[in-house]
């Protein structure tokens, strides 16, 4: 037999086992490379899918007329009261609809205008109603608003019980 010498590179050695630090580094990355390799396709897919429109649909009105050549009418619920609909926005000869939406707790009144509003008033023992002001921070889709408003609702029937308070048998 015989024997390689020192400076012999022909020997074949086998590898050395890779320690556990650096397989568990190698999993880590392995595992986030599938991870990210799984989520971009479905968080494309689902922009996709929630892309109804909307901001895209004026903007593409807007690249063919100013926005103060276009008029949007009034955002019309396709179901009841609030939630998804449609608004006209007419630019020139050209009239297309465009997605909206309508927050259920929003007023109709008020529609596209946009107030900021300072605190309720004391309860009116006469009407039973307290009321607020606000004042217009922006009007959207060219609506025409007033610079400052007032809202009421009626009074609670009854004070609200704060989180310590008990039912009383």
């Amino acid at each position: 037999m015989s024997r390689a010498t020192e400076g012999d590179d022909s020997t074949v050695r086998p590898a050395a086992p890779l320690s556990s630090a650096k397989m568990r580094s190698l999993f880590s990355v392995t595992t986030l490379l599938l991870l990210l390799a799984l989520t971009l396709p479905a968080e494309a897919n689902r922009r996709a899918k929630n892309n109804k429109g909307g901001k895209h649909e004026k903007l593409r009105l807007a690249s063919e007329c100013s926005s103060a050549e276009t008029q949007y009418g009034k955002c019309v619920p396709e179901h009841g009261d609030c939630g998804d609909g449609l608004r006209e926005a007419t630019c020139k000869d050209r009239t297309d609809e465009i997605h909206c939406k309508i927050p259920c707790n929003w007023k109709k009144d008020i529609g596209d205008c946009k107030y900021k509003f300072g605190p309720w008033g004391s309860c009116d023992g006469d009407t039973n109603t307290k009321s607020r002001s606000g004042t217009l921070k922006r009007a959207l889709f060219n609506a025409e608003c007033l610079p400052t408003i007032s809202v009421s609702k009626s009074c609670s029937p009854k004070a609200k019980k704060t989180r310590g308070d008990k039912k009383s048998i």
